[in-house]
């Protein structure tokens, strides 16, 4: 009985194996599939929102994603394949928490930024996508005695990565 019992957790345990093999043989890093642009000029963000100077760290964060993905590079607009737009839409604050025993002051605030994407083929003038809505948010957090202000400031930084980042992975999906 016993040796029954090893026989079936080993040919259980190969079984998971197995399958846990084959199931992740056909998982791809990155991109679902090739790009159809190798060169992408990225424009400076252009800025709708209330949100100050935030195109700025928007523009870097977004021009440094799109680096690190190794199968596109960056160049002048004319030399690129493809182009990038970017129009900051939208800046909301909202109140997150309260401070204890006092519901006026607040203890952390919600940011939340909106783009508007454009990706275009500059040698066809296909539009891959036009005015795709891109979001991000993040919590800004008043520490003792700090002003929204200076949290907010400190915040901004996390807040445009975090758009670059979702702005890139747009880019680089399958639209």
């Amino acid at each position: 009985m016993r040796l029954t019992s090893r026989i079936l957790a080993s040919v259980l345990l190969a079984g998971f194996a197995l399958s846990g093999l084959v199931s992740c043989s056909h998982y791809r890093l990155g991109a679902a599939g090739p790009l159809p642009f190798r060169t992408l000029y990225v424009s400076v963000a252009k800025n709708q929102s209330y949100a100050a100077q935030v195109q700025a760290p928007v523009t870097e964060m977004l021009r440094q994603s799109l680096l690190q993905e190794g199968n596109l590079q960056l160049t002048e607009q004319s030399d690129a394949d493809a182009t990038l737009d970017v129009v900051l839409v939208d800046y909301h604050r909202a109140t997150a928490a309260t401070q204890q025993g006092n519901s006026l002051n607040a203890q952390s605030y919600t940011l939340l930024l909106t783009a508007h994407c454009t990706l275009v083929d500059n040698r066809s003038g296909k539009v891959y996508f036009k005015d795709r809505v891109v979001d991000a948010s993040q919590v800004a957090y008043v520490q003792n005695g700090d002003s929204f202000t200076e949290a907010e400031y400190q915040t901004i930084p996390k807040l445009a990565r975090d758009l670059a980042g979702e702005i890139k992975d747009e880019v680089i999906s399958t639209w």
